[in-house]
């Protein structure tokens, strides 16, 4: 907080370009309103590959300082493949467990054969 003011990056989503944008969003205390009053500044695009804002030119900020936020879509991605791990995870042990129950069907039939020998014998 500087001077009262609260400053943050934020991102937002234009449905209709499909670009997502970076605000430099500050919070002021508006004394004649007697609230806090959000004002944004567009401070460029925000690259979802690479993480960074890509800056406005001369209104934004200097092509040198980009600045890394923390991407969201990266974090579902990581999360995607944790899922897809845990799925191939499951396919494999599910593929041991059929092939436990198709040895233990054959024992069963087999079992079963020599019981009836058995008692044919009898």
């Amino acid at each position: 907080m500087v001077g009262g003011v609260n400053m943050s990056i934020t991102k937002s989503y234009n449905r209709r370009t499909k670009t997502t944008y970076a605000y430099e969003t500050t919070y002021e205390w508006d004394p004649s309103q007697q609230k806090r009053v959000q004002r944004k500044h567009c401070i460029g695009q925000f690259d979802p590959e690479t993480g960074e804002i890509i800056p406005n030119g001369k209104r934004g900020r200097p092509s040198g300082s980009t600045v890394a936020i923390r991407d969201e879509q990266s974090l579902q991605q990581k999360e995607v493949v944790n899922e897809t791990k845990g799925i191939s995870e499951l396919n494999s042990r599910l593929g041991l467990i059929e092939q436990t129950l198709e040895t233990l069907t054959k024992e069963i039939h087999g079992l079963k054969a020599q019981t009836e020998e058995v008692l044919k014998q009898e």
